[in-house]
């Protein structure tokens, strides 16, 4: 996150970056409408254990999200390497065929790093980081215990803001536009 501190004064902040290193923690989850999904722990991501992931896994966690909104989810990932390979987007083709977007995707490509995914992870990592957890099963835990923090109502302004940041990064042409904001 951006963070800026100013002062008369040279006021010497300082911040730790970098913190969440300790531990290797693999976690995959996701928003569809108003719903969290997840979160997902595995060991390594890979081509093979991404795509059984998506065959395997991901149809159970998608099963308390109802059926119509299901049959309209595009699915949406970044540019891991595991998540553009050869298993993985044959697969991603079959369930959600025109309905995925990301690299070397049918439907239209979705850059890595979009800001519209920003909100999960940078609210999990506030969260979970306010102190350093100690071991990986206390960060797991953690991960676990916030993401259902997570409310509807939330989620939902989430999507208003995001529509509200689209709009005006439109009439600006996709110039800057956080000033505006």
């Amino acid at each position: 996150h951006n963070e800026h501190h100013y002062a008369v004064e040279n006021p010497h902040c300082r911040k730790e970056v970098h913190v969440q290193g300790r531990f290797a923690v693999n976690v995959w989850m996701g928003i569809v409408d108003e719903y969290v999904i997840g979160p997902h722990f595995c060991e390594t991501i890979n081509a093979e254990s991404y795509s059984a992931f998506l065959e395997d896994h991901l149809p159970g966690l998608l099963e308390d999200v109802p059926l119509d909104i299901r049959r309209r989810i595009i699915f949406q990932q970044d540019g891991h390497p595991a998540h553009t390979s050869y298993l993985a987007r044959t697969h991603l083709n079959r369930t959600f065929p025109n309905r995925w977007i990301g690299i070397r995707t049918p439907l239209f490509e979705w850059p890595p790093r979009s800001p519209d995914g920003f909100f999960l992870w940078g609210y999990l990592k506030d969260q979970i980081y306010l102190t350093l957890p100690r071991t990986r099963e206390e960060l797991i835990d953690r991960i676990r215990r916030t993401s259902a923090t997570i409310t509807p109502a939330m989620l939902s302004k989430i999507r208003e803001n995001f529509m509200r940041r689209v709009a005006i990064c439109l009439e600006n042409n996709g110039g800057y536009f956080e000033h505006l904001l």
